[in-house]
């Protein structure tokens, strides 16, 4: 078979799109879009965003493992309770947390390392935090999807 030099510059160009289409959708869709709409939340005052990491787990349903986490680690001088207040009282939702379901809109809990370990045999590692000696002001907030 016979490449003409307009088959072959065809062929790259489609690659290209298609390569760029994967992308897109990539960073648009599931796993990145839950994490951008993570980034995007006010905070209350006195909270500083120190790293985000995502991942796809067990939710303890059925165990097919679909469920998007999306961890943000924090640092504040407020208590975990005065947090958890903070955001209840924002009343704040995503468009897959439904509001009256009982379940919290994130899961605050403190952090001790630079692992993140939920109940549902779920685990994150955030090397930027891996020089980190006092972790006494530091929290991990667990949104899922």
């Amino acid at each position: 078979m016979k490449f003409t030099k307009n088959k072959i510059i065809l062929i790259i160009i489609f690659i290209c799109v298609i390569v760029f289409v994967y992308f897109w959708i990539n960073q648009n869709t599931g796993l990145k879009e839950f994490e951008k709409e993570v980034l995007n939340i006010q905070l209350p005052n006195n909270v500083e965003k120190i790293s985000v990491k995502s991942g796809i787990g067990d939710s303890g349903g059925n165990g097919d493992y679909s469920t998007y986490r999306v961890v943000l680690v924090i640092k504040t001088e407020m208590t975990i309770d005065k947090l958890k207040e903070e955001f209840n009282n924002k009343n704040m939702t995503f468009l897959t947390h439904k509001e009256n379901s009982e379940l919290p809109f994130v899961y605050i809990t403190k952090c001790e390392s630079n692992i993140f370990e939920s109940s549902r045999n779920f685990r994150l590692v955030f090397d930027d935090l891996e020089k980190i000696e006092d972790f006494s002001n530091y929290y991990f907030l667990e949104f899922i999807k």
